[in-house]
This record gives C-alpha cells, sequence and structure tokens, in this order.
C-alpha cells in the first residue's frame, strides 16, 4: 500500500484554486490512500465550518472525507496514540533545535508535526509514502536543515544557534508540492480547463496561493508541457 499525506496548506491551495476534483481522479490512479491527520482535519474542516468567510471551502474538503478520497489515518492505518506521542517528540525536536537571543525558534505547528509522525510511522513499518506540503520552512527542515540557520538570521536580523545533532531527526522524509500533483493531473487529463495556458495558470494560482516554489521553478513547468 502507498500513501500520501496531506498538509493543510496544500488542501486549502487547491481549495481556493478550485483544483479540489482533480483529486477524485489523482486517488483513483493512485493505487493507495490520501491520508490526514487529526490536526490536519480540524484545520481544513472542522475549525473553517464555524466561519462563514471558509465554510463553503470546508464543505468541499469535507465532501472529499465523505467519498473516501481522503481518509483520516488515526485508528485505520495508525494508532492515534502512538500518532500523538510521535507528533509530540518531533515538536520538541524542531522547536529546540535553533536559538535566537538565547531563546527556542519556534518552527513548527501540531499540523506540520502530526504529518511528519505519520511519515515516520509509515517509514518504518516498510510503507512507501510521501508528504505533500507547500510550507517552506518544513521543506526546508527536511530537505537542507543546514540551510535553515541561514534563512532564519535574515528573517530575524540576529544571530541563530543550532543544535546540529537535531538534523538526523529530519532525514528521509519524500516531500512533493502541490504543483507537482497539480503537473500529474495536467498530465492525465484532470485539468478541465482545455487551454494552452491552463497549466502555466495553475501552477501560478498555487505559487501566489502560498506553494513554495520560485520563479525559476514555475517557469519550468511551462517547459516540461
Amino acid at each position: 500500500m502507498k500513501y500520501l499525506i496531506f498538509d493543510s496548506g496544500a488542501l486549502i491551495n487547491f481549495s481556493t484554486n478550485s483544483l479540489l476534483n482533480i483529486m477524485r481522479g489523482l486517488q483513483k490512479s493512485f493505487s493507495g490512500k490520501f491520508l490526514v491527520t487529526p490536526a490536519i482535519k480540524h484545520e481544513t474542516v472542522d475549525y473553517p465550518l464555524k466561519v462563514k468567510r471558509f465554510e463553503w471551502g470546508a464543505l468541499r474538503i469535507e465532501q472529499l472525507f465523505n467519498e473516501g478520497v481522503l481518509v483520516q489515518a488515526e485508528n485505520n492505518v495508525v494508532d492515534a496514540n502512538l500518532l500523538r506521542k510521535e507528533a509530540q517528540k518531533i515538536l520538541g525536536n524542531a522547536n529546540n533545535m535553533f536559538f535566537a537571543r538565547n531563546k527556542p525558534v519556534h518552527l513548527l505547528d501540531q499540523g506540520e508535526a502530526e504529518v511528519l509522525a505519520l511519515s515516520k510511522i509509515l517509514s518504518e513499518k516498510g510503507q512507501e509514502n510521501a508528504i505533500v506540503i507547500d510550507e517552506r520552512t518544513t521543506r526546508v527542515l527536511c530537505e537542507r536543515p543546514e540551510n535553515m540557520q541561514k534563512l532564519l538570521q535574515k528573517k530575524l536580523h540576529t544571530d541563530v544557534k543550532v543544535d546540529k545533532n537535531m538534523f538526523d531527526s529530519f532525514k528521509g522524509f519524500n516531500v512533493i508540492r502541490s504543483t507537482e500533483l497539480a503537473y500529474i493531473a495536467y498530465k492525465k487529463g484532470l485539468i478541465q480547463v482545455k487551454d494552452k495556458k491552463a497549466l502555466e495558470a495553475v501552477i501560478y494560482g498555487l505559487k501566489f496561493g502560498g506553494c513554495s516554489i520560485s520563479e525559476k521553478e514555475a517557469q519550468a513547468y511551462k517547459r516540461m508541457k
């Protein structure tokens, strides 16, 4: 069994760009499950259902749960208590790795920690998985944690110290972005707008919606058509 684990940012980005429908086609062709953790469901469905501004988007994401396109991970593929404990470990490591002005720098919240925890648990069981996340901090932490120090120093305008012994805690994660899924959907004919500018428009919609890709990367998709 293969798994894709979704962070809230990617789901919300798909929602605001009217791309949730491609999730159905992608899931059918994936031969695996699309997973969501408790915190991510709260961020994308439970809480926004109570806010009129976000209710419509939450209802559309909730429909994906009702159809079985999205599956809650806890007690379906992983024990809820184990997921909670592993997420707390990841939170502790991430939020005590970098220090500025003698105080730890907060990097991750519960949602990102649960996503990473679920991926780690599945990987330790030998189950193939990838994380769909658009937010830059978590991606850098998993892919190039040594670069995080420079980014934080630039952002905070101060010297940042790091406990490099914790780098190993964030190795081995397979991370992809919403733009990569959108490209796959385009190649599979799941993008319903048939226009030569459709792929570019989708990529930039996701980029401006919060997907952390550079202008160079966005332009590269045009050459990949």
